[in-house]
């Protein structure tokens, strides 16, 4: 009975746990609200649930909701078919109360379990009057004008300006705006971090802006990059301004005021430029006190050794791993070095990394790997190491100690110890003459004493090869200079080429990770091969244009449509605020593919 009751416990216990992973129920809601501004609160949750409760709402007015939505989606992955469904649970509500409110996790019910949402904060800012009595309809210049660096600036923030010595800091390169409607940004240009290693944060930057708290205003800000520094030197050390072109959108209105112009204004895109303000960072040396086992490693860090068998023959290998875990410069350490026995032969330790970088720093893990061959039997020790890192939280050095390793080598085959010369390895050995030549054993033609060349066929044959490798050359000049002087055949010949090049020249790019010079490549290699291949000037080219130059060249509509996208997808491409590796790889893909339909397909 009891073994069944514990039976029992086990499977609704991981019955549970499994139930909890698959079911999620979030709440979301902005993070800053003025006084007196309406907003919504929503509860998504992916299975059917009923009996919503919501915790109690202070400083807020419920003047809408619940309003529910139901979205379902189906899709096939390698034959199989799987669906989701998505509830959602949608409040209005008005801010009545200024200050910071914490909204408790809901619950509701799902297949008779109750499901907890995360818990909320919103903070209700006095908002600013500075700009409510102005007019409301101004033109496209005073609109400009009243955009300064109090309403739309660039900030890089670190979470911290001074530091010891290979303690990392967080950046965060961030738009500021108030009352201007940024639809886009272009000319990024991202500051140098002369003095500092950097790692950046994986999908730290959302890609909308989220309002802030700054001063009592509300800003909304949208950040462009978080990174980790992780300082190379001691002393003052500063983050170079970062610059880009903030493309704002603003109304363009008349003065005469009629029935429609509400319905029907006019939107022109105005290109700011803004630059930020460097940052400095004191970096603090490490105290002189370090231990000699002291090796640069800045953090909290465990450091754990074993071996996998302390028991063999002669010639056997035995594997022994250090593995190091924490938070910190993981990737500044360094593989210990350990004092084995001289019978032993040790080759270089193989690192593996298992690392995340989070704002909360570089953590994870990394394990340095020794291969290990005695070659003598006996009995050996393997001393313990130390592994020593500053802590910069408690500012003072701690010291981990490995364990000590007893390994027992037996006798090999045959009942003898081998004898091995352990004092050289491959690596010494060198090349240190030519004086032993090996014996050729392909058959050649030996040359007789005192044999005639004259009048043999290959005296000839020195004679007329030469002349018959001049006249074709002369003969290929002369057609190459023909063909040349007809330039609207040359560039046509050499479109497929020149476009190939630009191609190359976008690989490079998108190997260094350049977006911008990435998409302006691709761009070019598209517009020159159209020009070289039609003998038009590039000015007389636009896409319209384009598109009837295909069709009257009968170019299959799919090859049309896949080389018109390609155009639009660049240009939008080189102003949105980020775009993934993989889908510049497809990109780059598919132009070599529809150039090279392209070229097919003309006639």
């Amino acid at each position: 009975m009891k073994r069944l009751f514990f039976l029992l416990l086990t499977c609704l216990f991981f019955s549970t746990s499994a139930f909890a992973d698959k079911t999620k129920f979030t709440a979301t809601a902005p993070n800053v609200v003025a006084l007196g501004e309406q907003f919504r609160l929503s509860y998504s949750l992916n299975e059917k649930g009923e009996g919503l409760k919501l915790p109690a709402i202070k400083g807020f007015r419920v003047l809408l909701g619940p309003s529910t939505s139901t979205s379902m989606s189906t899709q096939y992955v390698n034959g199989k078919m799987t669906s989701s469904s998505s509830y959602t649970y949608t409040y209005v509500l008005l801010a009545e109360t200024e200050g910071k409110f914490t909204f408790e996790p809901a619950e509701i019910t799902v297949d008779g379990k109750v499901i907890k949402s995360n818990s909320h904060t919103i903070e209700v800012v006095r908002s600013s009057t500075k700009n409510k009595q102005q007019g409301t309809h101004q033109s496209t210049s005073a609109q400009a004008q009243n955009i300064t660096e109090d309403n739309l600036y660039l900030k890089v923030n670190v979470d911290r300006k001074s530091v010891f010595m290979g303690e990392p800091v967080k950046a965060s390169l961030k738009i500021y705006t108030k009352d201007v409607k940024v639809v886009n940004f272009e000319q990024f240009k991202e500051p140098s971090y002369q003095g500092f290693l950097t790692q950046n944060i994986e999908g730290s930057n959302s890609n909308a802006f989220q309002g802030e708290n700054i001063n009592g205003e509300i800003f909304y800000t949208y950040t462009i990059k978080e990174i980790l520094l992780f300082p190379q030197h001691d002393g003052e050390i500063i983050i170079d301004p970062m610059e880009l072109s903030c493309i704002v959108q603003l109304t363009a209105q008349a003065r005469s005021r009629g029935f429609f112009d509400d319905f029907f204004n006019n939107y022109k895109n105005v290109r700011i430029p803004r630059k930020s303000k460097p940052v400095k960072i004191k970096v603090k040396p490490v105290p002189n006190n370090a231990p000699r086992s002291f090796d640069g490693a800045v953090g909290q860090f465990k450091m754990n050794t074993t071996i996998n068998q302390d028991s063999v023959k002669v010639d056997d290998a035995i594997t022994m791993k250090v593995t190091i875990s924490g938070n910190g410069n993981m990737k500044l350490i360094n593989p210990l070095k350990f004092d084995f026995p001289a019978d032993f032969e040790v080759y270089d330790p193989k690192t593996n990394q298992n690392l995340q970088s989070s704002a909360k720093g570089m953590t994870g893990s990394t394990t340095f790997e020794y291969l290990i061959i005695p070659r003598h039997a006996g009995d050996f020790t393997i001393p313990a190491n130390e592994f020593t890192y500053f802590d910069p939280k408690a500012k003072l050095y701690r010291t981990k100690l490995s364990p000590e390793f007893k390994i027992h080598v037996a006798k090999g085959e045959g009942g003898i110890s081998n004898t091995t010369i352990s004092s050289f390895t491959k690596e010494d050995v060198k090349f240190i003459g030519k004086d032993i030549r090996f014996i050729k054993t392909n058959l050649f033609e030996p040359i007789y004493k005192g044999e005639i060349f004259f009048g043999t066929l290959n005296f000839y044959l020195a004679y007329i090869l030469p002349l018959f490798i001049f006249l074709m050359a002369f003969f290929f000049n002369r057609k190459r200079i023909k063909e040349n002087a007809d330039v609207a055949k040359m560039k046509n010949k050499r479109a497929n080429r020149v476009a190939m090049k630009r191609l190359k020249a976008a690989s490079i790019s998108l190997k260094a990770n350049k977006k911008e010079a990435f998409y302006d490549e691709i761009l070019k290699a598209l517009w020159d091969y159209i020009s070289d291949k039609f003998n038009l000037p590039l000015s007389d080219l636009s896409k319209d244009n384009i598109n009837e130059i295909l069709i009257e060249k009968e170019i299959e509509k799919e090859i049309i449509t896949d080389f018109m996208a390609i155009l639009d997808t660049c240009e939008f491409a080189r102003y949105a605020p980020s775009s993934g590796s993989s889908e510049m790889d497809s990109l780059y893909q598919k132009t070599m593919d529809t150039i090279t339909k392209l070229e097919k397909n003309i006639k």
